[in-house]
């Protein structure tokens, strides 16, 4: 049965590897034309300011008023040598055109209206801009031009349109981790590959691509993530989490408190229930989350036998859905910024954003329903698939991890016991806990209050206020304070408990396995680096744009955020991509169906949001699914494999009971809400089966 399962998978491997050769090219044009409002970020030449900004403070400007301006657009065409048969591309350049315009806008401060913004004006010709986007063989080109100003000119020379070769590295990276179970190898091979097509992008031939690629590896794709600071603060998070834990438990710290919760969770299901309340507890951010949860509660759910799968499995799939949907996050000001500058193409205000997150919770139907899947599950008791045979093992052998696996923290760290001689107190974990949780919510609010201009009583009389916060808190360096902070507590608590000559050996034992989880992690940035320079993303939403059907938008969006999120491993880079065309397009396509504009706008947001976390669940190169593993001392293609049977069916409830339904039918959200809870329980009634019940 084993090799028979094995088998399938390699067909399976196969069978999409064959199907990624089988896609059609890229259209030059199409993707050229949505990709014009990157040119509005280049100079016309050396010393001047980017054609952008001056066309924002140029004669085309038509009004001026506090906080908003009116830009008149009487034409924008797309060209190219030879000319395209698709009319289609002249409002694709219009759109992306307008797109990059009201993101610069938005940095100033400023909401943009757009005279013309879907089609010519006619009272806009003698005032207003004109646009041109030229793509000539490898030369993408923007032209500028106002009765009243100097023609402006910009040129990206070299440009090449995606194409399918941009799936490549990444399909390669996942399918090699599949087959061979080597994450680091697989990942390794996804970003030599990108780093050779980068090269025979840029004319080298294959051979030559390939050799120049290895050191490219090095200098041009890991160098660069090495220095860049918000990853050296993920990276010292962890380092000074994971020490700060093992420093607890040799104070005893973790042992008083998995004795002093083994009191209330005294069995497998209420050990599980209390992971996922401290999961939904720890709302704020989805890193801390996974560190967190994971590591102060994988002592006792190795003492009751759970399995490492189901654990990481329960912190994961806990973390960026409870940080997606709450409004108190560090995760709200992110996804509004990124959709929020394109609300005036739907006649709203930008200062609207937050307004429109909070209507698109109803439908925010895979997070919801992802922890309603974990509650289901974890109150039944029963399990199906991978998760099943993972737990039935644990409990009847005591292997928590399966013969064969690697997990991403050693045995020495997690067999690591209290000092001899030292008393078990709660209290040694406890306060570093609270401590961590404490200092990284007051660093996020005394930087975000800084940097956003506010005083401390904003926070306590305008909810925008709060999220401005969020937004300028620089969540990565808070939690970096906080965790070491936690640390030092933690070793003072040591050093009272008379445990002072064991904290470098605890530090030393806990990290010292970590190498292959800080590589998979700088591995999966690279490769996400790569797919951007690629543009994997572009070529994905020109694949499907074409034929989208208004009612069929928002399930197709979902489905279109997951494959990009599932390809490169980050859901707020595939939120920052696809949420700036949804906007115009789900409002103008939504006047022609029941739902209206307003409606169907919601409903996409909701879907890219969505579609972004369940491909991020799925992906064996997402960054937090990389940490739930760390955390869980999992391995990690398991706790992928494990989830990901769990993560599909609850995107099929999603669409099936969700965004199928509501775009074509017309449902309320709050018929779909306990339509789609209902198919999740009888799904686990039917399929799921009762895990053995563990020894007393």
């Amino acid at each position: 049965m084993r090799r028979m399962k094995r088998a399938l998978a390699v067909l399976a491997c196969l069978a999409a590897a064959a199907l990624v050769f089988l896609l059609p090219h890229g259209d030059p044009a199409r993707l050229a034309a949505a990709n014009a409002h990157q040119l509005l970020a280049l100079a016309p030449a050396e010393g001047e300011r980017p054609v952008g900004e001056q066309i924002l403070d140029g004669p085309a400007v038509i009004e001026r008023g506090e906080g908003r301006i009116k830009l008149s657009l009487f034409g924008c065409i797309f060209a190219t040598q030879p000319a395209s048969e698709d009319l289609t591309v002249h409002d694709l350049a219009r759109r992306s055109v307008v797109r990059g315009l009201r993101e610069l806008a938005d940095k100033r401060g400023l909401a943009l209206e757009v005279e013309g913004e879907r089609n010519a004006a006619e009272s806009s010709a003698e005032r207003g801009a004109g646009v041109i986007v030229m793509l000539d063989g490898e030369r993408l080109s923007l032209q500028y031009s106002h009765r009243a100003a100097t023609t402006l000119t910009v040129h990206q020379d070299g440009w090449r349109a995606p194409q399918r070769s941009s799936l490549y590295p990444p399909v390669l990276a996942i399918l090699l981790a599949v087959l061979f179970r080597k994450p680091l190898v697989a990942l390794f091979a996804g970003v030599w590959c990108a780093a050779a097509l980068l090269r025979m992008g840029a004319g080298a031939s294959v051979i030559s691509a390939w050799a120049g690629g290895l050191p490219d590896v090095a200098s041009a794709m890991f160098w660069p993530q090495l220095v860049d600071s918000d990853k050296q603060l993920i990276i010292g998070f962890v380092f000074a989490m994971l020490s700060m834990v093992g420093v607890m438990t040799v104070s005893g710290g973790i042992r008083g408190l998995v004795d002093a919760l083994a009191k209330f969770a005294r069995g497998v299901r209420s050990t599980q229930l209390a992971t996922f309340g401290m999961g939904l507890a720890v709302f704020f951010d989805d890193y801390a989350n996974c560190i967190l949860v994971g590591t102060t509660m994988r002592p006792l759910s190795d003492r009751f036998r759970i399995s490492r799968e189901k654990l990481s499995y329960i912190v994961d799939s806990t973390a960026a859905p409870v940080a997606g949907i709450s409004i108190f996050s560090t995760w709200i000001a992110y996804e509004v910024s990124t959709f929020a500058p394109q609300l005036p193409a739907a006649g709203m205000s930008p200062s609207e954003g937050y307004a429109v997150f909070v209507e698109s919770l109803p439908y925010r139907f895979y997070c919801i329903f992802t922890l309603v899947m974990v509650a289901l599950v974890v109150l039944l008791g029963r399990d199906f698939g991978p998760m099943l045979a993972a737990e039935r093992r644990a409990r009847t052998t005591g292997q928590l991890v399966r013969e064969g696996g690697k997990p991403m923290v050693g045995d020495a760290a997690t067999q690591l016991e209290p000092a001899p001689g030292v008393t078990p107190r709660a209290l040694n974990a406890l306060a570093p806990v609270l401590t961590f949780v404490i200092v990284t919510l007051a660093e996020i609010t005394r930087v975000g209050l800084r940097n956003a201009g506010l005083e401390f009583s904003a926070l306590f009389s305008d909810f925008k206020a709060i999220t401005a916060v969020l937004s300028d808190g620089e969540s990565s360096r808070a939690i970096l304070v906080g965790s070491s902070c936690g640390l030092a507590l933690a070793i003072l608590l040591a050093l009272v408990s008379g445990a002072g000559r064991h904290i470098p050996r605890a530090i030393f034992i806990t990290l010292r396995n970590t190498g292959i989880a800080v590589g998979i992690l700088y591995l999966a940035w690279m490769i996400g680096a790569a797919c951007e320079s690629l543009g994997t993303a572009s070529y994905l939403s020109d694949l499907v744009g074409p034929h989208l059907a208004p009612q069929a938008l928002p399930t197709v969006l979902f489905l279109l955020s997951a494959g990009i999120a599932f390809a490169t491993g980050t859901s707020w880079g595939t939120m920052s991509i696809l949420l700036p065309l949804v906007v115009g397009l789900a409002f103008s396509m939504g006047e022609l169906v029941p739902l209206g504009g307003h409606g169907l706008l919601i409903l996409s947001i909701a879907a890219v949001l969505e579609g972004s976390i369940f491909g991020d669940h799925c992906s064996p190169i997402s960054d937090t699914t990389i940490l739930s593993s760390t955390a869980c001392a999992a391995d990690h293609l398991d706790h992928t494999r494990t989830q990901m049977a769990y993560a599909a069916t609850t995107m099929a409830v999603a669409v099936v009971c969700g965004y199928f339904p509501c775009a074509f039918m017309g449902w309320s959200p709050w018929i779909a809400l306990p339509t789609g809870c209902a198919a999740l329980l009888m799904l686990l009634l039917v399929f799921g089966r009762k895990t053995d019940p563990s020894p007393a």
